[in-house]
């Protein structure tokens, strides 16, 4: 399963891991798996996030039983907040909502 945020299904989409997109929501403050922002407001969270959210130290790789958790690098998050910034501002730039589910 996967999160993916578009700016209104236009440009490149931004793809992630249940688990990686609920922690990268998490740090915006969105609460849900899906939702819609005015790419502006969008844009000020990542921002925000940028300048406030401590080094993401990643987690490791688990399994139990058939299920594996692939973890998460060290760094991860802040990567995907660059790439959001971009799809925000691109989302900006076109007078588009950036929408995520």
């Amino acid at each position: 399963m996967s999160v993916t945020f578009t700016a209104e299904l236009r440009g490149e989409p931004v793809d992630m891991s249940n688990a990686n997109a609920a922690r990268v929501l998490d740090v915006l403050g969105y609460s849900e798996p899906y939702g819609d922002e005015d790419a502006q407001l969008f844009l000020g969270r990542i921002l925000l996030a940028l300048a406030l959210d401590p080094e993401d130290a990643g987690r490791p790789a688990t399994t139990d039983g058939r299920f594996i958790d692939g973890g998460r690098r060290p760094g991860y998050s802040g990567v995907r907040l660059m790439e959001l910034r971009g799809l925000a501002e691109y989302a900006q730039a076109r007078g588009l909502r950036v929408t995520w589910g």
